[in-house]
């Protein structure tokens, strides 16, 4: 059995790989401001007979050591921290330095791409949104990232002397209220990058591109995004798929 590890800049996610069949469900914890070591020794306090740790992990490399050092005295393994290579599992990096691009979004590339081999648009809503194109050979044709809803509302606040809400807003088509405006902006912000980036890309390959919406922070955003296929854990999907393909 392997364990497979997500860790985002405020979520961590992990699964169970076995030699066959699909994902074994793990959990999902908001590992910033927790104690890893105590958070992790309850979630995974019931695993056994794990051979190998992968891990797909955006944050620092302070907070990765941690992991690292977790894993080796829970399983006396060494975790293994995928990083976004040039090319791999049918995907080809757009990055003149692969490593540079998050190793979140080229997972989630895998994991589409061996879904569905198509022009398609991933849009991933975490603590940034991310928006990337994946032509149907695999090839990687750039992507946007930009702030995610909430830090857009959170900017707002922060920025500005006289924007102070009372209440969490509601998406209106026509706010009239700063509440409803800061939380409707924010939200049609988003959909707007997303529905403008799709746009230019079926206008660049002259074809219509399949969108993608996943993230934890995609549920606000999905009704403004009808087209949307809603798509969860492809990055646990795409690590599932490296996991497989490493060396024993």
């Amino acid at each position: 059995m392997k364990l497979l590890v997500d860790v985002g800049n405020s979520r961590l996610k992990w699964a169970r790989l076995g030699a066959t069949g699909p994902l074994a469900p793990g959990g999902v914890f908001a590992h910033a401001q927790v104690a890893l070591g105590d958070a992790l020794a309850r979630e995974w306090r019931d695993l056994a007979d794990i051979e190998a740790v992968h891990v797909a992990s955006v944050v620092e490399p302070a907070r990765e050591d941690e992991l690292a050092a977790i894993v080796r005295e829970r399983f006396g393994l060494g975790a293994q921290f995928a990083r976004s290579p040039a090319a791999a599992l049918g995907v080809r990096n757009a990055y003149a330095q692969p490593a540079r691009l998050g190793v979140d979004r080229f997972l989630a590339m895998v994991a589409a791409q061996a879904a569905a081999p198509r022009l398609q648009v991933l849009a991933s809503v975490g603590t940034a949104l991310t928006i990337d194109a994946l032509a149907a050979d695999g090839e990687h044709l750039g992507g946007l990232i930009v702030p995610s809803p909430l830090l857009m509302r959170r900017a707002v606040i922060a920025a500005t002397a006289r924007v102070e809400l009372r209440a969490e807003g509601r998406y209106r088509d026509w706010p009239a209220s700063t509440d409803d405006g800061v939380y409707s902006g924010a939200l049609q912000a988003a959909a707007g990058a997303i529905e403008r980036f799709r746009a230019a890309l079926a206008k660049r390959c002259g074809a219509p591109a399949a969108l993608l919406l996943g993230g934890g922070g995609s549920d606000e955003l999905a009704p403004l995004l009808p087209a949307a296929q809603r798509v969860h854990d492809l990055v646990l999907q795409g690590l599932a798929h490296w996991a497989r393909s490493a060396p024993a």
